[in-house]
């Protein structure tokens, strides 16, 4: 069987990611993935009418790996804190693709699948519809940002000398608290606690809603 004879979304799509995240975004076009799969460019338009699609399925493949796979059984908080570290953990192994994902919406099935779960969990709660859709859309912004930040930052900045030196040269008349964070020790280490704050505070709020 020829290498166009074989040809599939999927397979061009997989193929798609693949060079985003060995070469970056700026490299993904329909002629070089025709040269990834070995087939006329050409023969990719019979299942990707065009790079706007092609760009779509990149996102698909990013959040369709987003591990949905949580017991049903656990409270609905407990899920969304899940579902959260699920999206980011999918975003952070992709970090190409980071601005695609944080910059185009999302419109094929395999995507919208996410979606859909977190708003089923959130109303089955007790929410209404307009408040899931809020707080689905608070927690997609946080973490499509915070993997933006995260995958910029390979390193933890607190730990590099420079940069701690950088903060205590500032004027300790003016920058009093930061000094204080330094000297303590108290400099918020990884993302755990971020993302813990964040989730806490929109399940809080979405808590509220239902209560009343």
């Amino acid at each position: 069987m020829s290498a166009r004879a074989g040809l599939t979304r999927e397979r061009l799509i997989s193929a798609a990611l693949a060079i985003v995240d060995r070469d970056g975004l700026d490299a993904l076009s329909m002629r070089r993935l025709g040269a990834e799969l070995g087939v006329d460019p050409m023969a990719a338009y019979r299942h990707i009418p065009n790079k706007e699609a092609l760009l779509d399925g990149v996102v698909e493949a990013v959040i369709s790996q987003v591990d949905l796979t949580i017991d049903p059984e656990m409270s609905w908080q407990e899920q969304v804190r899940q579902m959260m570290r699920a999206y980011l953990a999918a975003l952070l192994a992709h970090p190409n693709a980071l601005p695609l994902i944080a910059e185009r919406p999302w419109k094929t099935p395999g995507s919208l699948l996410v979606l859909e779960h977190a708003l089923q969990v959130i109303t089955g709660a007790g929410a209404s519809l307009h408040d899931a859709l809020i707080a689905v859309n608070a927690v997609g912004f946080f973490t499509s940002g915070l993997a933006v930040a995260a995958g910029a930052r390979s390193r933890d900045p607190y730990a590099e000398n420079d940069q701690v030196k950088d903060l205590m040269s500032l004027p300790a008349d003016r920058f009093p608290a930061i000094h204080e964070v330094i000297r303590t020790g108290q400099a918020v280490r990884g993302y755990d606690k971020v993302i813990d704050f964040a989730v806490e505070a929109i399940i809080t709020q979405v808590g509220q809603t239902i209560r009343h």
